[in-house]
C-alpha cells in the first residue's frame, strides 16, 4: 500500500472514533459497526494474476485488518486494472463503473 495511503488511514480509523478498547482488554470494541464498503483497487497488474498468484495482499490488509477491524461487515471489492496499458474507451468504462458505486450512497 502507499506510503501516503497508509498515513491517511493511520490519521483517520483513530482511537475513539474507528476503536476503543475498553479496560486492559486486547480486542477492542469496533465503533463502526453496521457501516459497508467499497474498496476500488487500481492497478498495472491484470486483476486476475493480482488475486491469484500474488496473493491479494492490498485487499486483504484492508478488509481484515482495517475494516474488519473497525466493525464493517459488507465490504465489495472492484478491482481495476491493468491501467497502465489501457485505452480511453477502457478508462471511460472504468469512470462509469466508480461513478455507479458512488451513487449508490
Amino acid at each position: 500500500m502507499p506510503a501516503k495511503l497508509k498515513g491517511l488511514i493511520d490519521r483517520t480509523f483513530l482511537p475513539g472514533f474507528a476503536f476503543k478498547y475498553k479496560g486492559k482488554g486486547t480486542i477492542p470494541e469496533k465503533l463502526l459497526q453496521g457501516r459497508t464498503a467499497d474498496i476500488i483497487l487500481t492497478m498495472d497488474t491484470p486483476p486476475f494474476y493480482y488475486r491469484w498468484f500474488q496473493g491479494n495482499p492490498v485487499y486483504k490488509q484492508f478488509k481484515r485488518t482495517i475494516l474488519e477491524f473497525c466493525g464493517f461487515k459488507q465490504i465489495s471489492t472492484t478491482y481495476i486494472g491493468p491501467v497502465m496499458n489501457s485505452t480511453q474507451v477502457q478508462r471511460d468504462k472504468w469512470g462509469r463503473l466508480v461513478s455507479n458505486l458512488a451513487a449508490k450512497v
